[in-house]
């Protein structure tokens, strides 16, 4: 096999019935040659990895790493970016499928903006994708993408580092905190509706959580990230944004959950501030 062009890194926690679609869409949708997929698995028990090591005999997955436990989102990621080989690493979760031209327009787009980090695919959920409402937009900057469908160069992992699993575990915050460190350091983050990947729904956080725990943590985290990274104009102007998440949250008979998720970052305020030195300090 020639070296691939993209690393394709999947992780998998009991998503049996999830990345078997995952995997046949890459590998329907993808040109041969250009790409490698690398699968972890974060400790199934449901039949997952004698799925997956059948699967990586036919040809769906090049590299399979086999974890005897959950390790989270980040650290299962930067253990495929260890060993991926391609010139961009593209982070997708298990419950989603690839689109007719997703890699080959996400590649074009990456030629395009030679100084973008990370390039977020458009992510489309099932039901919209079914009855085809799904609007094209033109591509755009923003502050973060999705890590469950983002193309990383490996160029700007190499100068900013891998996903940062000492604070942002299991889940959340951490593609999040790391676009932060890209723009930081000079990148740019682009998102674009050229890609599109298909998306079925938070399967594995779900049911690794529950949805009390999953809301405080995913508000906790990118909070979290934000506090580490962005400028105080920056964190200003997130302020009306904060706000809306905490009025929603009301609304929905949940303030104790954003409380919460507030009062976390609050007591760990000197942790923040030592963050908060250390990743300025990387960038002089």
């Amino acid at each position: 096999m020639q070296k691939p062009v993209v690393s394709i890194v999947v992780l998998n926690w009991n998503g049996k019935e999830f990345i078997k679609k995952c995997l046949e869409s890459i590998k329907k949708f993808s040109p041969a040659g250009q790409y490698e997929v690398i699968v972890i698995d974060n400790g199934s028990k449901d039949g997952s990895v004698e799925m997956l090591q059948q699967m990586k005999k036919q040809g769906y997955l090049h590299k399979l790493v086999l974890n005897p436990e959950n390790l989270g989102f980040s650290k299962g990621n930067n253990q495929g970016f260890e060993i991926a080989e391609g010139e961009f690493f593209f982070m997708l979760n298990n419950d989603t499928e690839a689109t007719e031209g997703w890699l080959e327009n996400l590649l074009k787009k990456a030629e395009e903006y030679p100084e973008a980090g990370a390039i977020g695919a458009k992510i489309i959920d099932f039901p919209m994708w079914e009855k085809h409402d799904c609007k094209i937009l033109p591509d755009r900057e923003r502050m973060t993408v999705c890590g469950g469908a983002m193309l990383m160069r490996r160029a700007a992992v190499e100068k900013i580092g891998v996903l940062d699993d000492a604070h942002f575990s299991p889940i959340y915050g951490e593609e999040t905190d790391w676009c932060y460190r890209a723009r930081n350091a000079g990148f740019r983050i682009i998102e674009t509706d050229a890609s599109i990947i298909i998306h079925y729904g938070s399967h594995d956080t779900t049911m690794q959580t529950g949805r009390e725990k999953q809301f405080i943590l995913m508000n906790t985290n990118r909070l979290k990230a934000m506090l580490y990274n962005l400028t105080i104009p920056e964190l200003a102007g997130h302020v009306p944004g904060l706000g809306l998440i905490f009025v929603n949250a009301m609304r929905a008979g949940k303030p104790g959950w954003i409380l919460r998720a507030y009062w976390n970052n609050a007591k760990n305020w000197k942790e923040i501030c030592r963050e908060r030195k250390k990743r300025k300090a990387k960038l002089i």
